[in-house]
């Protein structure tokens, strides 16, 4: 049976965030976790997403800023990319909207608000 379900890649280090994450989504999309950018450009080269949550604090030589701008050079379609950070600083937001995210989200983040950002980003996807 061929899974409908919008596919979503989650790039998040935090295990608890993980688990978040896949308690509020896991019903109505096909999720992939990773935690690393790494991680995340190979399930993007195996994976067709619509939408990318990601963490921009991430561990390695590379962070979630670092990623929005390669898929906005390699993938500029899609996955959409909605960053998400702990750290509410100013300049956190506008890096992450320059590099290319569509959406910017401190956290904690309620459910609600994710759900919809989503909803909206995979509407803007079919829409086009």
């Amino acid at each position: 049976m061929k899974n409908d379900k919008p596919r979503i890649l989650i790039v998040e280090d935090d295990l608890s965030s993980q688990q978040y994450y896949t308690i509020i989504l896991e019903d109505s999309y096909d999720l992939t976790i990773v935690s690393t950018v790494i991680g995340a450009k190979e399930a993007l080269e195996e994976n067709d997403f619509q939408v990318a949550i990601i963490d921009i604090s991430l561990p390695g030589g590379e962070n979630g800023i670092d990623l929005i701008k390669f898929m906005q050079i390699k993938y500029p379609k899609k996955p959409r990319s909605i960053a998400l950070t702990a750290h509410a600083f100013p300049h956190a937001r506008v890096e992450a909207l320059e590099a290319g995210a569509v959406e910017f989200f401190t956290k904690p983040i309620m459910s609600g608000s994710l759900i919809e950002s989503l909803e909206n980003q995979i509407q803007s996807i079919e829409n086009v």
